[in-house]
Formats: C-alpha cells, structure tokens, sequence
C-alpha cells in the first residue's frame, strides 16, 4: 500500500488560483475541470466524495459576499435546503471563507460546500470544495480539507491561519466575528 499522494494544481487562463492538496490512499482522483476524489467501501459503494473547481471572481476582502454566496449556490444546487441555504464564516488551515451544510435523503446524505479563498486583500478568485459522504464524519475529506492550500497567481502556497485540532468535519469552526 502507498501513502498519501500530493496533487498540484497551478493557476491558469482566467483562474488566477490554484491548490495543493494531499489525498490519502485508498482515494481515487479523478482529473479535469473539476477535480474529483472518491473513496469507496469494500463492497463497492462510495464513502465519500470531494470536489474542487477554481472559481473566477474579483474579491476585495469580499465585501460584496461573493465566497457566502458561492457557497450557498453550490449547496442549493445539490440539495433543496428549507428556508433557502445560509452559510457560515469558517478558516481551514489554508484558507478562510464560507460553508454551507445540509443533510438530505441519498446514498450520500451528508453534503458540505466551501467557498474559500486566501487571505489576501485583492484576490482574482476561489475555490469551491464540495463534499459529499455517506456519514457525518469521512476521515479521508478531513485529511484532504486539513492539507488544502490555495495556490496564489505567482504560484506560490498562500499563507494560511494557524492550524488547530479542532476536526473540520462534520463542523468547521467558525471564524470570530
């Protein structure tokens, strides 16, 4: 058995961002527009599944709420949430943003969005993490969210907030108003 893998996604065209994450094994990764990985059980149905896609969008400290909105898209547009979705302020390791959760009737009931970006104060886009599992807790999207890292335009590992041991999943800590 092999360990964990790190992908790299550099920031292209429009997409002024990129990550870099690790993906532990036993997590098949699927490429393209949006990055896939899956985790299946032993008698082949899925665990879970994570997806990323880069988002365009010009943020300035995010005053217009573009990340809470991304995020509650992102969820409306995998479950009818009562009351319309709402999302929550969140910091993970290497980003901060917004999440929006719902639990709905599906093989993978479990549904988490995360609309993040870097710290930065002028920032060309995001990244939208949407994760989908069978329990409230998936080991392997937590390992995945906890090394997550925004890729910045010149290529670099954007700066992120302290880590902590509180666990991502099923809550994120939210930021401090």
């Amino acid at each position: 058995m092999t360990g964990p893998s790190i992908v790299r996604r550099q920031p292209h065209g429009r997409r002024a961002l990129g990550f870099q994450l690790e993906v532990p094994s036993g997590v098949s990764i699927a490429e393209g527009e949006i990055f896939t990985c899956r985790e299946l059980r032993q008698d082949g149905r899925v665990l879970g599944e994570l997806s990323i896609e880069v988002f365009a969008a010009a943020l300035v400290i995010d005053r217009d709420g573009v990340l809470a909105e991304r995020a509650c898209r992102g969820l409306a547009a995998e479950t009818e949430v009562p009351g319309g979705p709402h999302a929550v302020a969140v910091t993970l390791p290497g980003a901060s943003g917004f999440r929006a959760d719902a639990a709905r009737r599906a093989p993978l009931p479990y549904v988490l969005v995360f609309a993040l970006a870097p710290g930065d104060l002028v920032v060309d886009g995001g990244v939208l993490v949407s994760v989908r599992s069978e329990a409230p807790d998936w080991p392997a999207a937590e390992h995945i969210l906890r090394t997550l890292r925004i890729v910045n335009r010149n290529g670099q590992l954007a700066a992120g907030a302290d880590s902590d041991e509180y666990p991502i999943l099923p809550i994120v800590k939210p930021t401090p108003d």
